[in-house]
């Protein structure tokens, strides 16, 4: 297969289409159209929403080994208000890839098993993987792969992290409601700014295990748009919650939610809060870690091997594991001369360092098709 003139068909296209979460409609219809002129078995709306399953069938028993890709863009908000959809998160490129190893693995057959490869929607959300999973998708998957561009600081072109240690990150707000009141009474009113602060310190006051890097940021507090000397009535908060520990996020989370509410009572107010977004740490299958460097070294050589990398940043891939705790996972980071960042609207990489990590996936779905699941 010539890859590159499989990336140069793929890749133009689907960086022209940026689609949101849940909203993947033309993304969608042209993977589905691509796997399905490759000869795979192709069912759309999965989820009940854009997700698409491709099967593979070899007609003999063996193991099923999945590949995904998410398929949403990021939306960024322009200076006359509107909204700007942009693939500033690299999904096209994992559209790119997978797309590529979906073909080569239909044209070149497998051994027995099958191949299923999934793309999702709704990963900036962390909505999308859940909604594959509870549509059955990986219900009869053994191995599961992914992979995701990684900016210059943590790779570079034809490098490859075997695996990434995605951390837990929970997104939560909060509405603190007061009682107005004239600025010359405020005994006849209760301030939501001042309920807002107290519980911004005692968030700030919440500390975990240093080893396990758990921590807790304010990232929005507004309020008081009303008169001088009006006193506030309502306050709203963003929180960012962090941990490289599942069990530490819950207990996190609790903490917060607590102080949320507790606090408003001591100054008479009353608050609520929800969680607006999450995601798992990651919880790999160690016994597949092995198999993945080795592959990475047969294929592109020993300098293409990076360390396994602990990283800040969410993704909804480690729902997967967290439900189907079976599963044998790994996610790959994957160097592409990525610049300046990824959530930037204006950041960029190199397309053709794809060609590296087409390689890899398809020899790893080859190797453990050849393995008892």
């Amino acid at each position: 297969m010539d890859i590159r003139k499989r990336i140069d068909v793929f890749w133009p296209y689907l960086h022209a289409i940026p689609e949101p979460a849940f909203r993947e409609m033309k993304t969608s219809a042209f993977v589905a159209e691509v796997l399905r002129k490759a000869g795979y078995e192709v069912q759309e709306k999965v989820g009940g929403t854009t997700g698409v399953v491709g099967v593979l069938d070899s007609g003999r028993p063996g193991p099923v080994a999945a590949v995904r890709s998410d398929m949403d863009c990021l939306l960024f908000k322009q200076e006359d208000g509107t909204e700007k959809a942009v693939h500033a998160c690299g999904h096209d490129g994992h559209m790119t890839t997978v797309l590529t190893v979906a073909e080569w693995l239909a044209e070149e057959g497998i051994p027995c098993g099958k191949v299923k490869i999934l793309f999702q929607p709704a990963e900036e959300i962390g909505k999308g993987a859940l909604a594959m999973t509870d549509a059955g998708a990986v219900d009869d998957v053994d191995y599961l792969f992914g992979l995701h561009l990684m900016p210059n600081d943590m790779a570079r072109t034809g490098e490859i992290i075997p695996q990434i240690s995605w951390t837990a990150c929970t997104l939560i707000e909060a509405e603190v409601r007061g009682k107005a009141a004239h600025g010359s009474q405020p005994h006849l009113g209760v301030n939501a700014i001042d309920v807002g602060a107290a519980i911004v310190n005692a968030v700030n006051a919440v500390h975990s295990d240093p080893l396990l890097g758990g921590n807790v940021k304010t990232t929005r507090f507004q309020g008081g748009s009303g008169s001088l000397n009006a006193i506030c009535d309502k306050v709203n908060l963003g929180f960012d919650l962090r941990s490289t520990s599942n069990e530490e996020m819950l207990v996190l989370r609790q903490k917060v939610c607590d102080i949320i509410v507790n606090t408003a009572k001591v100054y008479g107010a009353e608050a609520d809060s929800h969680i607006v977004g999450t995601c798992p740490a990651a919880e790999a299958d160690a016994t597949l870690l092995p198999l993945v460097q080795e592959v990475i070294v047969n294929v592109l050589g020993q300098k293409a091997l990076l360390p396994v990398k602990a990283i800040t940043v969410g993704e909804d891939f480690n729902f997967f594991k967290q439900e189907r705790p079976q599963l044998k996972t790994v996610d790959m980071g994957v160097g592409c001369n990525l610049t300046s960042c990824l959530h930037d609207p204006a950041m960029t990489y190199d397309r053709y360092a794809l060609e590296g990590a087409v390689k890899v996936l398809h020899e790893l779905v080859l190797r453990v098709l050849q393995e008892k699941p």
